[in-house]
């Protein structure tokens, strides 16, 4: 049975342990694989289309658990995930319902006192009464972002947060990382984002169903997974 262990270091506060993932005899994901993060880091999660970097995430919240190996995560570390869509179950909520469902048990003064902050946070407004669905794209996807926030979370965990947002929304969410003094691992694309916040990369290895962990600036790291993928190649 995987355990899921109380970190003894104040430093890291996520660790894999030779996990092992899979969707069946073909659908390996993770073989052993082994990385850490430490409190206060930012990091890119790197991988090739389909090689699990979603699918990992949710072995961090314990959303899947691992066929083997040992996920080490604080107990009382909150983690939150900001998802790429709202999930249609949420549309015809009303954005002070929506809020509700992500911090269970606060009293609604303290609700909108929340709500109030992480609005500001992402420089959006929403009305409490307002339905979520009648929202644009890009405004959803700043909901999704406070979603995460609301739940003020030691690691926060991105899935292509840009994909939605239009260059001031970027710029913003850029301004606001830099500035996060929290953990973050994002899955994302956009280079000059990544590059403007992060400290390394885990690359999730399709054919090794590894992690591999590289420090550093991004742009340097990114060169250096592709100058050691031609090698392999």
């Amino acid at each position: 049975q995987p355990i899921y262990d109380t970190i003894i270091s104040l430093e890291t506060i996520l660790k894999f342990t030779q996990v092992s993932f899979d969707f069946g005899r073909d659908k390996n994901i993770l073989d052993e694989a082994s990385f850490s993060v430490r409190r206060g880091m930012k990091v890119a999660l790197m991988g090739q289309n389909g090689a699990g970097k979603s699918t990992l995430f949710k072995l961090i919240v314990g959303a899947y658990a691992p066929a083997s190996g040992t996920i080490s995560l604080d107990k009382k570390l909150v983690v939150a995930t900001a998802h790429q869509v709202i999930s249609p179950a949420d549309m015809d909520k009303t954005v002070e319902d929506y809020f509700g469902g992500h911090v269970g048990g606060v009293p609604t003064h303290e609700l909108h006192k929340r709500i109030s902050v992480v609005l500001q946070q992402v420089e959006l407004k929403a009305p409490l009464e307002k339905q979520i669905r009648s929202f644009s794209g890009g405004q959803q996807a700043r909901l999704l972002l406070s979603a995460a926030l609301i739940q003020n979370p030691d690691l926060l965990l991105l899935d292509e947060p840009t994909n939605n947002l239009d260059h001031q929304g970027i710029d913003h969410l850029t301004d606001f990382l830099m500035s996060y003094e929290k953990s973050v691992i994002v899955i994302s694309h956009d280079a000059e984002f990544l590059n403007a916040f992060t400290h390394g990369v885990l690359y999730l290895d399709v054919f090794t169903r590894k992690v591999e962990q590289y420090v550093g600036d991004y742009f340097d790291v990114v060169a250096e997974i592709a100058l050691r993928m031609e090698k392999e190649n």
